[in-house]
């Protein structure tokens, strides 16, 4: 056994060498931060120990199941005898334990505090984590003392290079890839072509943790990256650093691709990289002179904003960065009516207006054609709404000319579909085909899926209103189905809703019900409204679907409706089996581990961790919704309704 070979590395790996050819039948554990070399080496990577997800729902017991909180709870007991996790200190303690990573000198440092502080006051005061983890721990080893000086002992053990790299990409949050690595951190005396190496060593020497199965990401604990960040703050080049860090995310949001085949692999990487584009963001509003990069990247995020439910996320950004942007900034009028469009789709259709009419006149003053279009063609549909409606029309018959002669396609898509919804409202379903049958045409010509949802759903709602409704079922049961494959919150809301109507008409009442109750429940967990036009249709299918059903029965329905997450509701709308029964003989469907793909066996040891969906989603590199459907498929496969099911699964059957 040898036990801490980082700082004598070379001589450990010499005698490892030495000793395992001379005695063939010896077996050596080794441990140490970074791997030995030795030929034969099995790596297995200790990591931090488990800790409570953020937001998650737990008592004292529940959170005495997580490695973190337990060794918390026994150091706290031996400095201050009686201290236990109960309940009014443990979302302090489970909040002390996540923001330490679970870093067991770190959550051992911490409960040393409890000799003065209490957990509330110790989570209170981890945004000067170094200085208040900063002496009186038990362990012998000086640099075991504190949290600062372990850190220090690992960082002069690297080479310079390597120490260059720790500061490096400390600049990023969450996870990165190599691609990134290699456009940020390339300067200087480290080349591009050093860069993967250098990542390579300090994955090797527990700096950096490798992620995901597919294209590898690394990222480093919050903990070890404050360190990083504060080397860099010494060297004083870390705005540098941060401006390459912008221009890299900004690219990436520049691609632009929402609306065409390359849409489901861009919001992907969008995805795994959301941190780093708000840790790009806000340094555009803290630094001097960047309002204008990143009032652009916000305003190229427009798409994501909406689609992945970060409307409010994307609305305060650029209200805080019109507030630094000049009168004069080339990149103001698209900013408004780009935030005018995000407050427009959270039904916020005041502030969407003067947000509109602020960017028309701006567009207008500096004849920029593309922001008038942009800017008429939800001024447009929010006058229709507030009752002025031969003004709303003549404005989006106005866009659609000029996206027309601007020769925008996505301009033109999204002008047909307002058109075509204020056709809609207006009781006018054949324009309302006309404009959603070219949108369509349009959509499936340049492989835009988004579009097709919406032009469906125009199409199936100009079906209803002609009462063709097995027709109108099947296209608003196609468009969900591409709400789903698109991962469009509001799209399924939207194809939901018309679903429930169908269904009214077709003397459903029940499934209308369950269906509106589950669409209010998605708009809600956005969060946005029902548009004022659509509430008239709403509102009618919910009076008549009541009125058929004794109140018991309409209670029920509404109550089932309002319970089911996203993959629920859209399985029910679309008669798919949620919950397979048990198969004959009570052999349960867990019984098989090849029952689960090798993704769903991923996630469900992830979930027996303890990690909630949005960290699951990091770790495997794909986004939250993603691992939410494959949840949901591996509760369907193993016959299990819980996470503590699907844990206790896991511990049985553990990916091979």
């Amino acid at each position: 056994m040898l036990d801490g070979c980082e700082h004598l590395a070379d001589a450990c790996a010499v005698m490892a060498d030495a000793l395992l050819r001379g005695c063939p039948g010896l077996r050596i554990i080794a441990t140490s931060r970074h791997v030995l070399g030795v030929a034969g080496e099995v790596t297995i990577a200790v990591p931090p120990m488990t800790v409570p997800a953020e937001g998650e729902a737990a008592g004292p017991q529940e959170l005495l199941g997580y490695e973190a909180v337990r060794l918390f709870a026994g150091r706290g007991a031996a400095v201050l005898p009686g201290f236990a996790v109960e309940a009014g200190n443990s979302a302090a303690v489970a909040g002390v334990c996540r923001a330490l990573d679970g870093i067991p000198l770190a959550v051992e440092l911490a409960a040393v505090r409890l000799r003065s502080l209490s957990p509330g006051q110790i989570l209170d005061r981890l945004g000067s984590r170094f200085q208040l983890l900063s002496g009186g721990g038990p362990a012998g080893q000086p640099h075991h003392r504190t949290l600062q000086a372990a850190l220090e002992w690992s960082y002069e053990l690297l080479c310079d290079a390597e120490q260059a790299m720790w500061r490096r990409v400390s600049v990023f949050s969450g996870s990165f890839d190599l691609d990134a690595a290699e456009a940020v951190c390339a300067v200087g005396r480290v080349s591009a072509g050093q860069v993967a190496d250098l990542v390579d060593a300090l994955v090797a020497k527990s700096i950096l943790l490798r992620q995901g199965q597919g294209t590898a990401r690394y990222r480093l604990l919050d903990t070890i990256r404050e360190f990083g960040v504060a080397k860099l703050r010494g060297r004083g080049n870390e705005r540098a650093l941060r401006r390459r860090h912008l221009g890299w995310y900004a690219g990436l949001a520049a691609r632009q691709e929402a609306f065409g085949p390359g849409r489901a692999a861009w919001i992907a990487a969008l995805d795994a990289d959301h941190d780093n584009l708000r840790a790009a963001l806000r340094f555009c509003l803290s630094e001097p002179g960047q309002a204008a990069a990143g009032a652009q990247t916000a305003c190229d995020l427009w798409r994501y904003w909406e689609t992945h439910g970060h409307l409010t996320e994307g609305r305060r950004t650029l209200a805080a960065l019109l507030d630094r942007l000049g009168p004069d900034a080339p990149v103001r009028p698209r900013a408004l009516w780009v935030a005018g469009y995000l407050a427009m789709v959270q039904t916020d259709l005041p502030s969407a207006r003067a947000l509109l009419e602020d960017a028309l006149s701006a567009a207008d003053s500096v004849g920029d054609i593309p922001a008038v279009a942009y800017a008429s063609t939800y001024l447009g549909y929010i006058l229709y709404s507030v009752g002025e409606t031969d003004q709303g029309h003549t404005l989006t018959e106005t866009a659609l000319r000029l996206h027309r002669q601007c020769a925008d396609p996505v301009g033109i898509v999204m002008a047909l579909l307002f058109d075509g919804f204020i056709h809609l409202c207006s009781g006018e379903p054949a324009e309302a085909v006309d404009r959603s049958g070219e949108c369509m045409r349009l959509a499936e010509t340049s492989g835009d899926r988004w579009s097709q949802t919406y032009a469906q759903w125009g199409l199936a709602v100009a079906a209803w209103m002609v009462e063709d409704h097995a027709r109108a079922d099947a296209l608003a049961h196609a468009g969900l189905r591409v709400a789903r494959e698109m991962d469009d919150l509001i799209g399924v809301a939207q194809c939901l809703d018309a679903l429930a109507w169908i269904a009214a008409s077709q003397k459903k009442p029940a499934r209308a019900l369950t269906l509106l109750a589950a669409a209010d429940t998605a708009r809600a967990a956005i969060p946005a409204l029902l548009p004022p036009a659509l509430s008239v249709y709403h509102d009618a299918a919910l009076r008549v679907a009541r009125e058929a059903l004794p109140r018991s029965e309409s209670a029920a329905a509404v109550t089932k409706g309002s319970g089911m997450n996203q993959a629920e509701a859209i399985a029910f709308a679309l008669g798919e089996s949620l919950r397979p029964a048990p198969r004959p003989g009570g052999t349960r469907a867990g019984d098989n581990p090849q029952q689960l793909t090798r993704r769903e066996q991923e996630v469900a040891a992830l979930v027996a961790r303890g990690q909630s969906n949005s960290q699951i989603a990091a770790a495997l590199v794909i986004s939250a919704r993603t691992v939410e459907t494959h949840v949901q498929h591996i509760m369907d496969k193993l016959g299990c309704s819980t996470r503590a099911q699907i844990a206790a699964w896991s511990a049985a059957w553990p990916p091979r």
